[in-house]
Formats: structure tokens, C-alpha cells, sequence
């Protein structure tokens, strides 16, 4: 049997309260596979049918033998040179034939991890017509607002903390209330323009409808959140596999205007103007992603049970691990299968063998299969009243006015 050198992991598990992970040790751990057979792109897309088999060929010769595998065992003169000699630690073993896996069963993988958000949002790409997100947050991109809830997201990690931070102080910093305050303005003036109303104020709920322009017209601050706030602990959850980094934002929702109403009197115009000041009293919170799979990303190794993550890489949120030498081992291995032999008896056992999962398996996906679709998630925006209004000056707004007109 080859002397292969065990390597550490992560094992991500459900357990009674969610997701758990366990760091297996170097003497317990995975060994990596040399093998033809990486994760399989075989299966059909969901909903689509077969085609049908080809004719067989009246020319194909009827005795037609295939041509033998090349043999991988050594001579015995070879590996009786070989026993004789120390024996050698390698960094893989060779395995002809591991368990299938294909990229499809990665969603079966989240359900059998609690992971439901993030299986459903899967099972969608998988379902999609294709389609690749240009990286632009201003594009028209295809929506998903069912899945993801903003009360869902605060339920892990940091994200409540940070975000009733945001609510509370960050909000009114002043480069937000400065954003804040142009788009008011933007309104405002177009309003006392064109409008004859006593009541400048508004609210953004007729906007709603179109998710993206309302993001565009009316939002003024931001929440940045890692994949580490998703943690629970050092626990992947299902918002890290639903989202990883997203972002929560903020926007105006209802406006009151007030002050001072007067004439200016000019030689060729008559004015009819407001010394005006904006408040903020309610906003909208929501969530906004893209989900997508652009850029070179390793997203753990996995099989129909679930995931195992390679210890010094982005998931597990460690960069002093990276100088372990086990680690060296891992940069070799990262794009090859492991068995963790968790089996009694045998290898190569289909619980046991994990297989590495990339952005570029999907590309690779979407591209032999023409389906795959990126899509943005948006939370259903959460209609919040401010426990202290953004006050801000907007100055003079002017409209040309008949001499006689009254206030």
C-alpha cells in the first residue's frame, strides 16, 4: 500500500443547532487522490431531455476490439528494487475509479447540511436559462426577491451587530447625509417646479416596484458584510453559502419638507421661493447580492453529505495557517479529490471521498449545458421609522411666480 502523507481539514456537519465544523488533525486526515475522474458536468439540466442515440454506423466493423489500458502496475524486477530501497512518502494516491459526483448534487449536499436558503438559490442557477452577470451593479440582471429576507440574514454571525450599528450611528455620517440630501434635493426641486402643492413632502413607496431603479434613485448608505460575519463562531451557516460577502443597504423612505416661503422680486422675473430643510423620518433596509460565479474561487470540496474546506484558504478565515507546512501540502492538493477514510472498512468509499468544487466547474456547466443563470437577490426592502431623523439644509429652491400670485 502506498505511504501517502495525511493532510488536515475542516469538516463542516449538521448539527442539533445548525452547522457545526470539527478541524480533523494531520493523523486522522485526508489523503489526496491522483485520479483521471474529477467532479462530474454529465447531468442533464433540470427539466431538460435526452437526446436521442445515434444511428449506429453500417461501416463500424462488427469484431471491433477495444485497444487495453496501459498498465499501471510495475514490473516485478521493478518493485523488488523499490522494497529494497527506504519507503517513500508520496502526496497522493492513485485512484482509477473514485465515486461519481456531480456538480448538480451540491444543492443535495445544503439540504443534508440545513443549508435551505442557500439550496434553493442553487437549484435557481441550475434551473436558469444562461446567463452571465457583467459585474455591473447598475445592469438589468434577472431577480430573485423571494428567497432571502433581511430578518433571515441577521439570524447569523455579526450581521445584527453590525447592522443595528448602522441604525443607529453610521447612518448619519456625514458623507451619507450628503448623498442623501442631493437626491432629496433632486426631487425637491422638480416638485416645487412643477407641482402647485402646499406639501413638499414624499415617500419612496411608489418605487418599489422597480427594484433596481429604486436602488439607483433613492439609496444613500451601506453595510459591507464578509463571509466571516456569516460565521456562527467559526461555523460556516447557510447564509454563507447562500451569500458569503453581501451587502445590506439603506434608503430614503419618507421625506418631510419645511421652512420659510417667500417672494424675491428681480427686473425681469418675479420669484416665488423656500429657504427649504429636509427630514428623514423613515428609511428602507434591504439586502442586495449577486449571485454569481465570475472570478477564480475555490468553494470547499464536496459530496452528496457535504462539504470539507482546506484549512488556510478564504473559507476558513485563517492566514497564520497558511504558514504550516501541511499547508504546502494542501496548495498541491487543493484541485484534486480526497479520501477522508472515515469508512471501516476499504476506500474509495462515496461518504468518504470529497471532491473539489470551483467558479470555473459552473462556467464550464453553463457553457456545455446553456443553462445557468446569474441573477441579483434582493431582500424585500423593510420599511423602518429612524429613532432620531436625518435633518439636513437644502438651501433656496426658486420658481418664476406672477407678480400677484400668493403663497
Amino acid at each position: 500500500m502506498a505511504n501517502v502523507k495525511k493532510v488536515p481539514y475542516y469538516h463542516v456537519r449538521k448539527g442539533l443547532f445548525g452547522s457545526e465544523v470539527k478541524k480533523v488533525s494531520t493523523a486522522r486526515g485526508c489523503i489526496p487522490l491522483n485520479t483521471p475522474r474529477g467532479i462530474s458536468i454529465d447531468r442533464l439540466a433540470p427539466g431538460m431531455k435526452p437526446s436521442p442515440p445515434p444511428k449506429a454506423s453500417l461501416d463500424a466493423p462488427k469484431n471491433a476490439r477495444a485497444e487495453p489500458a496501459p498498465r499501471l502496475r510495475k514490473s516485478a524486477k521493478e518493485n523488488q528494487k523499490k522494497k529494497k530501497s527506504p519507503p517513500e512518502q508520496l502526496e497522493a494516491e492513485i485512484c482509477e475509479n473514485p465515486p461519481v459526483f456531480d456538480l448538480q448534487d451540491v444543492p443535495v449536499a445544503m439540504d443534508n447540511l440545513g443549508w435551505t436558503v442557500s439550496a434553493k438559490l442553487a437549484r435557481r442557477w441550475f434551473s436558469g436559462p444562461a446567463n452571465i452577470y457583467d459585474n455591473n451593479p447598475k445592469s438589468i440582471q434577472p431577480i430573485n426577491d423571494t428567497d432571502v429576507t433581511l430578518e433571515w440574514t441577521l439570524r447569523f454571525g455579526s450581521v445584527r451587530k453590525k447592522y443595528e450599528k448602522l441604525l443607529s450611528k453610521d447612518i448619519y455620517n456625514e458623507a451619507a447625509i450628503d448623498t442623501a440630501k442631493l437626491k432629496v434635493l433632486t426631487k425637491i426641486k422638480k416638485r416645487f417646479s412643477e407641482e402647485r402643492t402646499v406639501n413638499l413632502g414624499f415617500n419612496t413607496s411608489s418605487s418599489l416596484s422597480d427594484l433596481l431603479q429604486f436602488h439607483i434613485d433613492w439609496q444613500f448608505q451601506l453595510l459591507s458584510l464578509s463571509d466571516g460575519d456569516t460565521f456562527d463562531g467559526l461555523t460556516l451557516t447557510d447564509l454563507t453559502g447562500a451569500l458569503a460577502n453581501f451587502t445590506i443597504y439603506i434608503a430614503v423612505g419618507n421625506v418631510e419638507i419645511s421652512g420659510e416661503k417667500y417672494f424675491r422680486y428681480e427686473r425681469s422675473k418675479n420669484l416665488y421661493c423656500l429657504d427649504a430643510v429636509g427630514r428623514i423620518t423613515h428609511v428602507y433596509a434591504y439586502v442586495k447580492d449577486n449571485y454569481s460565479f465570475n472570478g477564480e474561487q475555490y468553494l470547499g470540496h464536496w459530496n452528496k453529505q457535504g462539504i470539507i474546506i482546506a484549512p488556510g484558504t478564504w473559507l476558513t478565515g485563517s492566514t497564520q495557517e497558511k504558514r504550516d507546512s501541511d499547508i504546502d501540502i494542501w496548495v498541491k492538493a487543493i484541485n484534486k479529490p480526497v479520501d477522508t477514510r472515515r469508512s471501516l472498512f476499504g476506500k474509495f468509499k462515496e461518504p468518504d471521498v470529497y471532491f473539489p468544487v470551483f467558479n470555473a466547474d459552473y462556467n464550464q456547466w453553463r457553457e456545455r449545458h446553456r443553462r445557468g443563470q446569474d441573477f441579483m437577490i434582493y431582500s424585500k426592502p423593510v420599511h423602518l421609522k429612524l429613532s432620531k431623523p436625518i435633518v439636513f439644509k437644502l438651501g433656496e429652491i426658486c420658481r418664476p411666480e406672477p407678480l400677484n400670485s400668493l403663497a
